[in-house]
């Protein structure tokens, strides 16, 4: 439900031109108009409340007061240079993370995009080393026996390293990490495969700021669809199914310089 304030209101128009489904009108008398009717369109959005500069607008009773100021971003070059340092990091220190940083990782979650402004998200933070240590062995004892049959081999030979490598016992799912953060989504959900990506990206590179390593699991997204007893201890909400998987901690490895990859293939139309 979208209220107007019309002491405040200027009939500047920007809510009812920056409302993505038209559930916002102009008004006779020049005012945005919101009708009932059209309430089962809002994305909820709120953009009509952020862009308001009179703070005349009221989005599902979330309103000027609750808002946040903006604040100056950081620079372009900036923003570049932490996308061509980010690495993948696989060597951690004992540490915990500090309580602050926590705080900012956890409460960034509240932003993070998803198609259809669908806020369904589901986060799993685990960052009990017991936990992680119990996930790891549940994996690994899994996977020990699914190689012993042999049919892994047979029937995926690309991947004949990684099994030697879990037969000597070596956590390629979880790399030793001291944490994870799991992303999951509703079924029914319109955009459930690229919600959970997307906003462990963001995830990412914000705890790339803070000072942390990360590491993409795709293996563990499988882990965790297969498997239903690890599966179960993530406490998912009924009807949620786990899309992806970063890892994170204090990394243990400090880069002297910035790799030059191969370029990808851009076409410019």
């Amino acid at each position: 439900m979208i209220h107007i304030d019309k002491s405040r209101c200027t009939a500047c128009g920007a809510c009812v031109r920056d409302c993505v489904v038209h559930v916002l009108t102009k008004g006779e008398d020049g005012f945005p108009v919101f009708h009932k009717e059209d309430e089962p369109f809002c994305l909820n959005c709120q953009h009509c409340l952020a862009v308001c500069a009179r703070g005349a607008v009221t989005c599902n009773d979330v309103g000027f007061a609750d808002t946040l100021d903006i604040e100056q971003l950081p620079d372009g070059r900036a923003e570049a240079a932490l996308v061509r340092q980010r690495r993948s990091i696989r060597h951690w220190r004992d540490a915990p993370i500090p309580d602050d940083v926590w705080t900012r990782l956890i409460d960034a979650l509240a932003w993070m995009p998803t198609g259809c402004n669908d806020h369904r998200l589901h986060f799993t933070l685990v960052r009990d080393r017991e936990k992680m240590d119990w996930y790891r062995r549940e994996v690994l004892k899994t996977l020990q026996a699914i190689i012993r049959t042999r049919l892994p081999k047979f029937f995926f030979p690309k991947f004949r390293r990684y099994m030697d490598e879990v037969m000597r016992g070596d956590d390629v799912v979880f790399r030793n990490a001291p944490c994870m953060v799991v992303a999951s989504t509703p079924k029914n959900a319109p955009c459930r495969e690229a919600d959970p990506w997307i906003a462990l990206s963001y995830f990412d590179l914000l705890a790339q700021a803070n000072g942390l390593g990360t590491c993409w699991s795709g293996f563990a997204v499988r882990a965790f669809k297969w498997m239903r007893r690890i599966r179960h201890a993530l406490n998912l909400p009924r009807g949620y199914e786990v899309g992806a998987v970063l890892l994170f901690g204090i990394p243990d490895v400090a880069y002297a310089r910035v790799p030059h990859p191969r370029p990808m293939s851009v076409d410019v139309q």
